[in-house]
């Protein structure tokens, strides 16, 4: 499913197919002169949008819809749960962060408006913009490192920073996955739930809290970070423009399931119902280590193999470049820790 080839169009813009004459080629027998012998391929072109097409609000609507956004997200960091006042001084870190957030807020502005503009699923305007939400989003997503490498560098690490960082993490996957599965086509549609995991996983604890349930804390891990990384790589490739489904299929097999499962565990870890300090609780997670480094082996090891087939002529799809990555991302990096 391309952009811009699938979903219906503006009614200015559909095609008039019952007045269009016919361009395919007559089955049988030798046709009368002045017949038309078009490809069989020559079908009926159906009309995309263009920039100019575009009627003028609607910059303005997404725009607006984006500094909605922006305004919700600045409010959770300040005073949600956890939440954190701004230091006295921005730094160069989280103006970074704030960039990142403008950016992720204004891609979620866009989602809003093209379902709204093109009635069905939006594709026809993801196909007018071509490229710029996959450069939109990937540039944002590499520059999720940048602000925390400054942090550290100049010494301004804060809780500020470190929620405002999750959060434009969150808004930023929550859209890109909208324009990969709601516009593009590209994502199945069970991937919202990896999307917008960070906003369920939040709905529940906050189910948990008008329980009357005490919430604890999540331990900080570097394999939470390696699975949110993971992601945005995912979505930034699946942004552009071409790539199809039964490419896509794979990796996001072998990357969102982890990502959901890992959501799973922190919410056991948050409401409480599992203990990481309980004896039961380390022996369990020391022999998950274990088998998740002979799975990561056997993974690459299909990985090679898929490959091998591939280059021997036989149609193995992507599926060998999924096991690579699925191999990559749960291999541990050596330091046992029980929170992992």
């Amino acid at each position: 499913a391309r952009w811009g080839m699938r979903g219906s169009l503006p009614s200015g813009h559909r095609a008039d197919r019952r007045s269009a004459p016919s361009t395919r080629r007559r089955r049988s027998g030798s046709c009368g002169a002045g017949c038309e012998t078009a490809p069989l391929h020559a079908e009926l072109r159906v009309p995309v949008l263009t920039l100019g097409d575009l009627p003028g609000g609607l910059a303005a609507s997404a725009g607006l819809i984006g500094l909605a956004l922006f305004v919700l997200v600045m409010r959770a960091v300040r005073f949600g749960r956890n939440g954190a006042p701004p230091p006295g001084r921005l730094g160069a870190a989280n103006a970074i962060t704030l960039a990142r957030l403008v950016t992720f807020a204004g891609l979620g502005g866009f989602v809003a408006v093209s379902l709204a503009f093109v009635p069905e699923t939006g594709h026809a305007l993801g196909h007018a913009l071509g490229w710029a939400p996959a450069l939109a989003y990937g540039l944002a997503a590499l520059a999720d490192g940048l602000d925390g490498f400054v942090a550290r560098r100049t010494g301004t690490e804060s809780a500020f920073g470190a929620r405002l960082d999750a959060e434009t993490d969150a808004l930023g996957m929550a859209a890109a996955s909208g324009i990969a599965v709601l516009l593009a086509g590209v994502l199945p549609l069970w991937y919202l739930l990896a999307g917008f995991g960070r906003y369920l996983f939040g709905a529940a604890l906050f189910v948990e809290r008008r329980l009357g349930r005490q919430l604890a804390d999540l331990p900080p891990s570097p394999f939470r970070r390696r699975l949110a990384g993971f992601q945005m790589g995912l979505l930034a490739v699946c942004l552009v423009p071409g790539i199809e489904p039964e490419w896509a299929l794979p990796s996001t097999l072998a990357l969102g399931i982890p990502f959901l499962a890992g959501f799973a565990r922190d919410y056991l870890l948050a409401s409480g119902r599992f203990d990481p300090d309980g004896a039961g609780s380390r022996r369990l997670v020391a022999r998950l280590q274990g088998l998740r480094f002979l799975v990561s082996r056997m993974s690459v090891l299909l990985a090679a193999i898929l490959g091998a087939l591939k280059m021997a002529g036989l149609s193995t799809g992507a599926w060998g470049l999924a096991a690579f990555f699925f191999g990559w991302l749960i291999l541990p990096d050596g330091r046992a820790a029980s929170h992992r």
